[in-house]
Order: structure tokens, then sequence, then C-alpha cells
């Protein structure tokens, strides 16, 4: 979780802003007109605050009131922390003694803010419930969902995208039941962010637009379409879309523009980080499309408008003229912008640290420097494969919190019913062995790479497999979870009354689906097994009628007289060849399953046979299911390949039955020349 993907470092850089910038946006737009914090304004600042506490002991009412949500102003754009939270609390505590609502929404908004900027999450997650209930039953339906996209985006940029999906849908839900189209902007921009974090672009976009719409179509939300814009310039540079984010970016300018007076934006402060934001994203488009010239000069205006701007809004700037000059050539210039990234970043961002690096690797490579090109892509290989195990920890991390969460939320419920219980600690279980499986698997792509050559390809291709196993894990896994946890949900509830017979049709479903999740663990766990085996040892004395009698007898307790099952050979009964047993045993078991899987009515024959120069064996397990259509033949040794996606599986089976025949020195082919349904042989040396 995403397993989250890494960044380009724009969105790295931008998530650091825009954080800390969207508690102004949300409270007030008047706040707007500070955009950038200088020494001497710091100063300026200073010596309001102290005047206009000066002047408190002479205020009352509505005046005492604004001079401390002023103060409170102040201070936050001073970046005295200290002073602000005790602005908060005089604000609050003043609110409160007057009995004004609206003000005492106005500080308790402030405070989760201030909680939220100062990275205090424990403080934040046990306060927001009292203050969204105190927004709800006050009627403020506009803090009232600030604060719900709030709490999502802190789950959005703590690595808990699951999480925060959960919390939005909750989130869109109610606006939609309360036909607040406010509410359903937000939440489709909360949405949109937790999408992009897991690398669901397809989705983060969908979400984008439709935010923009609707908070365009109801004349409200300017502050969080000016976050809106650059999230969803970010997801089309990463898609490479760059035709329709030059749109997009239109479409952005002419907003800023049409609102320059409602955002604060007058002309002395057109030029400020709003602005150097749309500029460089409409520079990422150009130079995708190889308008070099366009780029640089509206880089050198965000350049302008960032340069005494004390946020990290400049490093985006300077990341991308790097782009640009090593586009154009101009290596010296393109190293001398990374240096100052380097330099001002620091290392407290892996993410942004890696694409720092990445940049000046490519840098180094493209200006004929190689062997420092090598060190820091093997730099870079190493740093992605961290984060990739990281991500992996995380994600499954917070699918058992969830587990946990949900739990707690039915224990006193369903204290009756020990089949619950039995469940979850199944998916538990299962859930701690993916993440076993997934950390071995990514350390075992880390040995692999020995090659200097290649450590650039294998850091791509360890990302790629991450996603492409965690996204079929995600998608074998949800559907019988789900089905265990609304059949739980229905037992639990004392609402539902259930008769005997409903009960027991209940119960049943959840054992089905729990072994489902258990049968899933086990394919895994033969999956990791074999892709950690190197070599399966020779020296057993297989028998192989006895071995295909077994099978069949196997097979027959599971399939209860379904299908007619058939074991042909014309070899004798003593035959015996040296093999392992253990890896025959297993591919065999994998190709019966699958063929008794797709096989609705018919049989299941099992053949053994020697070639004409008696050199092999050949054992065929034929069906008279569903067949593979020509088109997919080819694809189906690979993995997660499935040429049924309605049925369960990770598409596993076949590339490791294949692979441990070509360990034993055989091969498994697929019988072309077969059309009544499906052929697999399995070739091995008769020795």
């Amino acid at each position: 979780m995403r397993f989250s993907r890494f960044f380009v470092i724009l969105q790295v850089l931008k998530l650091k802003i825009m954080k800390k910038r969207y508690l102004w946006l949300t409270i007030s737009l008047m706040l707007l007109l500070f955009c950038s914090i200088t020494a001497k304004a710091q100063s300026a600042e200073k010596q309001r605050v102290d005047s206009l506490r000066r002047e408190i002991p002479k205020l009352k009412g509505d005046d005492l009131l604004q001079a401390y949500f002023k103060i409170y102003n102040l201070c936050y754009y001073a970046g005295d922390t200290k002073a602000e939270r005790k602005a908060i609390d005089d604000l609050l505590k003043e609110a409160d003694r007057q009995g004004n609502v609206k003000k005492q929404a106005t500080a308790r908004t402030a405070l989760l803010y201030y909680y939220y900027n100062t990275d205090q999450d424990d403080s934040l997650l046990a306060q927001y419930p009292a203050q969204l209930e105190f927004m709800r039953k006050n009627g403020d339906w506009k803090l009232y969902y600030d604060i719900w996209v709030l709490i999502v985006n802190h789950y959005t940029f703590t690595s808990k995208s699951n999480t925060a999906l959960r919390e939005v849908k909750r989130m869109y839900d109610d606006a939609q039941q309360r036909d607040n189209s406010y509410g359903l902007g937000l939440a489709s921009y909360g949405m949109g962010n937790a999408y992009m974090n897991i690398g669901f672009q397809e989705e983060a976009i969908q979400s984008y637009e439709r935010c923009i719409k609707i908070l365009n179509q109801a004349k409200m939300g300017s502050s969080t379409l000016l976050d809106v814009y650059p999230y969803y310039c970010s997801v089309l540079s990463e898609m490479k879309n760059y035709e329709r984010m030059l749109e997009v970016t239109d479409l952005w300018r002419n907003y800023l523009d049409q609102h320059k007076a409602e955002l604060g934006l007058d002309s002395k402060t057109a030029s400020s980080s709003y602005y150097a934001y749309y500029y460089n994203s409409r520079a990422t488009a150009l130079m995708g499309l190889g308008r070099l010239k366009e780029a640089e000069d509206l880089l050198k205006l965000a350049y302008e408008a960032t340069k005494d701007v004390k946020d990290n809004s400049q490093l985006t700037v300077f990341y991308n003229l790097g782009q640009l000059y090593m586009k154009k050539g101009e290596y010296g210039k393109a190293l001398e912008f990374n240096n100052r990234i380097i330099g001002n970043a620091g290392h407290d961002d892996p993410s942004g640290l890696l694409m720092l690096k990445k940049q000046r690797a490519e840098i180094m490579l493209q200006s004929d420097r190689f062997d420092e090109a090598a060190v820091l892509y093997k730099q870079v290989y190493y740093l992605a494969d961290s984060l990739n195990l990281h991500d992996a920890k995380n994600q499954l991390n917070e699918f058992n919190t969830l587990f946990k969460v949900d739990e707690m939320e039915q224990e006193a419920a369903r204290a009756h019913t020990r089949h619950i219980y039995i469940v979850l600690i199944i998916i538990i279980i299962a859930l701690l062995l993916i993440m076993l499986l997934v950390l071995y698997f990514m350390r075992r792509m880390h040995q692999k790479n020995r090659e200097l050559a290649v450590a650039l390809d294998k850091a791509q291709e360890s990302d790629r497999m991450k996603r492409s196993f965690v996204q079929h894990v995600s998608h074998e896994i949800r559907t019988p979870l789900n089905v265990i946890t609304g059949f739980s949900q229905v037992i639990a509830s004392p609402t539902f009354r259930l008769t005997d017979e409903q009960r027991a049709n209940i119960v049943e479903s959840i054992e089905t689906n729990t072994r489902e999740i258990t049968n899933f663990v086990n394919e895994l766990l033969e999956f990791s097994e074999n892709e950690s085996q190197n070599n399966y040892p020779m020296n057993d004395c297989v028998n192989v009628n006895l071995m295909c009698k077994s099978l069949i007898e196997s097979a027959e307790t599971v399939n209860n007289g379904h299908l007619q099952l058939l074991f042909e050979t014309d070899i004798d009964s003593q035959l015996t060849v040296t093999s392992n047993q253990r890896a025959l045993e297993r591919i065999l078991k994998q190709l019966f399953n699958n063929a008794m899987k797709f096989t609705e009515k018919g049989s299941v024959i099992l053949k053994v046979v020697q070639t004409f120069d008696k050199s092999s064996l050949e054992i065929s397990v034929t069906d008279t299911g569903i067949g593979i259509a020509a088109d997919q033949r080819e694809h189906i040794f690979e993995k997660f390949y499935k040429v049924d996606s309605f049925k369960r599986g990770l598409g596993l089976g076949l590339p490791m039955a294949r692979r441990i025949a070509r360990m034993i020195r055989g091969d498994l082919l697929l019988d072309d020349n077969y059309t009544e349904g499906t052929r697999f042989i399995l070739k091995i040396p008769n020795k």
C-alpha cells in the first residue's frame, strides 16, 4: 500500500506545500492575502500582534473576537506555532464565553488544522469526532465537510489510503444523503487524492473532474479548486497525457484570472506561488510535447515568482529547470539546479530523494560521465527496493488495522457466535502470511540483482511486480472478505431476526468463503516455495502408474461423482523412473485441479504413454471443459494471467507447474490439436 507508488518529485513537493496551505483556504478567503512570508513581513506581523494585544483590554463583543482572530491569523503567517496555539485558545475561550457559535466553529476548526500542520496525529484523530458533531449539531455544513476531508487527507498522506477510501466513501454518502453539493465536491477531491496515492490514475482523474464540475456548478469551493488543479495535472503528467494536461492548465489559468479578487490575487500578488504552480505544470506539459522554448519562458516566470518565497515551491521550479536543461543538452546547468534541490530538500523524504537521484543519474549518463551514473543508478535501485518493501509493510499493516477496527465494533453484538471469531482469526493469519510473502518476494528481487548494468531495470521490474502482486492479492481477497464481513454484521445485528435455516445458510457461506481464503493463502505459499527452490533432487524411484492412480483417488473425494475421472496407461505396471516424486505430484495435481475447475460435465482423463523412441514418458490430462481460445494460448503460462477472470485464483498454477517441469529436466505443453476441451502434456525423461 500505495503500497504506495512513489511519485514524481513534483508531486512529493506539492503535497508538502498544499498540506499547510489548505488550512487557510478552508477557513477564510481573506487569509490568501498573505501567500508568501519574508523575514521583513514576519517582523511587521509581530509588531501588529503586539499592537493588537495592547488593544485587547479595551475591546468587547465582536470587536474583541475579531482582534483575537486577527492575532491568530498573524501568528500563523509569522510561523510562530506556539503563539498560534495560544491565539486559538484565546479565541475559543472568548467565543465560548460570549456564546458566539460561528466563532466557536472557526476556532474549533483552526485547532484541528493546527494539529494537522504540526503532525500531532493522535490529538487530531482523538478530537475530530467531537468537532464534527459540533458542526453537525449547529448546521455549519461547510466546516463540517472541511473537517471531514481534512481527516481523509490525513489518512491519504500518512500512507493509509485504504482507510482514506473507506472514510471518504462515508463522507460522499453523507453529502449525497443531505444533497450537499459542497460536501460532494470535497469528497470527490479527497477520493481523487486517495486514488492517486495508490496508483489508480484513471479513478483519480474521474474524481478530480467530478469535483471541479460540482464545485463550479455550485459556485463555491474556490480554495479547494486551487488544490485540485495541481493534483489533477500531476496525475496527467505521470500518465504522460500532455495534451490533456495543456487543456487543464488553460482552465486553471482562466480560473485564477477570473477569481483574482475573490482569492486575494490582485496585481501585486498575481505572481505568487499560486501562479508558480500553474507555470510549473504547464511547463511540464510543454516539455513532454517537445516545446522547450515555451517551457523555458514559463519556468523563468515561475523562478521569479518564487525567488523570495519561504516554502518549497521554488524546489519544484529547480527540478523542472533541471529537466529542461537536460533535454536541451546543457548538462552543467541541469546539474546546478539538481545540486540546489538536494542542498535544500534534506534527506527526510525518501521518495523525493529517489527522484532527485534518478534525475542526477540521467544527467550524468547523458553527459557521458558513466562511472558516476553507474554509482547513482545502483543507489537508485537500493532506495527503490527499500521503498517498495516499506510500502508493502504499510499496506498490509493497514489491512490488519482495518480488520481489528471492524472486530472491535462488532465484538459485543456477536458474542454468542463462535463461528465469526474463527473466521476473523483466519483472516488475520492470512494477512500476516501475505505480508511475509510480499516481504520475501521483494527480498528475492533484491538478492537477484548482482550486475550494476541492470540495476535500473531491476528497480523498474521490482516496482511493476509489486503493483501487480498487490492488485491481484487485493482483488482476490476482497470478495470473500466482503461476504464474511457482511454476514457477520447480519448475525451480530439485534435488528435482524433469523430463522435457524437462514442462520445455518449464513454460517455455511462464511465457512465456504473462509475455505476460499485458506486455499488462496495455500496457493501463495506453494508459489512462494516454488519460487525459492532452485532445484529438485532427482533421486526418487517413482512408479508412475501407482502415482497416477493415487491422484485419481484423491481427486474423487472432491469430485463426488460429478465428473467421470479416468486413468489410462500403456506402460508396464512395474515401470519406474528416476525423478522427484514430490515435483511430479505438484504438477499433476495442479493440472487435474484446473481440469476439474473448468469442466462442468463430461470427463477428465489421466493418461501415461511412452514416446516412440522410449526416451520419454508423456503424462497427459485431458478434459471436456471450456477449452482455451487460440488468442489466449500463448499467455496461459504467464504469471497472473487467467483465462476466465470470474474463476477464483491468482493465475499462478500453470507458470509454477511449467517451471517445476523444466527443473526436473522435462517440460509442460498445451496440445493445440485437441479441440474438445483442454489437454496438457507433461514430458519427463524415461530413465
